[in-house]
């Protein structure tokens, strides 16, 4: 699937199954990164509707001693029933697994990240007809990394001068403005961890963490291509935030 990757130990498995043929085996399965950290999952089409009559199922294992903590950026399923059409998280080896949690679509609130007991989980989704429905965004890092961040979290979203957070791998694919650059600073809209790879403070590969400052804003935010991202032309902002490196950046590649 052109964009995605599967690094080393690592099983994706996806199928979409229709009442007239099999597609491809991979048709069913959003933008994905699986990292041995840290990684992100989505499903086909996300932020638009996902299709119908879909089967995915993600596995994900990290180092064993480590156990695996999911974060939500976004869930939206028409409720359907709980046969047919949900997104579980189950655990335990493959062919044994236990339902850790589970979602059947309609309204709820965002949910809490999910803390688990494991080092091994499969994420598994499937829809049958509907008619809307975003489907989801999800993170997930080991449980040693603290602050883990959803690849749709905005600089707007913190109101505070400094913090540190994680930033999974995978996120500078996934939908969200970048407005500014490593040198001026990001308007304060923009999304964090798709903006630290444009500055090259992670690589998107991997993630990792992230030290934001809030400061003063500007009143343009020039549009700039850098690490394969494009950020655009941003108007007059209150205040924006930088990252605090201590002058080392793993890349930094302008194109004009």
């Amino acid at each position: 699937m052109p964009g995605n990757t599967l690094l080393h130990g690592l099983i994706l498995l996806c199928s979409i199954h229709t009442l007239v043929l099999a597609e491809k085996p991979d048709d069913g399965c959003g933008h994905y990164v699986l990292g041995q950290e840290s990684g992100v999952l989505s499903s086909e089409n996300y932020p638009g509707t996902y299709p119908n009559n879909s089967w995915c199922e993600w596995r994900i294992r990290v180092p064993i001693g480590h156990t695996i903590v999911l974060k939500f950026g976004d869930l939206n399923m028409e409720k359907k029933d709980c046969e047919s059409d949900y997104l579980k998280v189950l655990k335990g080896s493959y062919g044994a697994e236990i339902v850790s949690w589970e979602y059947c679509g309609g309204l709820m609130p965002k949910p809490a990240p999910i803390h688990t007991d494991s080092s091994e989980l499969t994420v598994r989704f499937r829809s049958s007809q509907h008619i809307s429905g975003r489907g989801f965004l999800l993170s997930y890092s080991t449980e040693n990394h603290k602050e883990l961040l959803t690849c749709l979290d905005r600089g707007s979203h913190f109101p505070v001068s400094k913090y540190r957070k994680y930033c999974p791998a995978g996120c500078a694919a996934v939908t969200g403005d970048v407005s500014g650059d490593i040198s001026l600073g990001y308007r304060h809209t923009s999304v964090l961890c798709k903006s630290a790879v444009h500055a090259g403070v992670i690589m998107d590969q991997f993630g990792g963490p992230i030290t934001v400052e809030e400061r003063r804003g500007l009143s343009h935010y020039p549009a700039v291509r850098a690490n394969g991202i494009q950020s655009k032309d941003g108007s007059l902002s209150e205040t924006l935030f930088t990252f605090v490196t201590n002058g080392k950046y793993f890349c930094f590649m302008v194109q004009w």
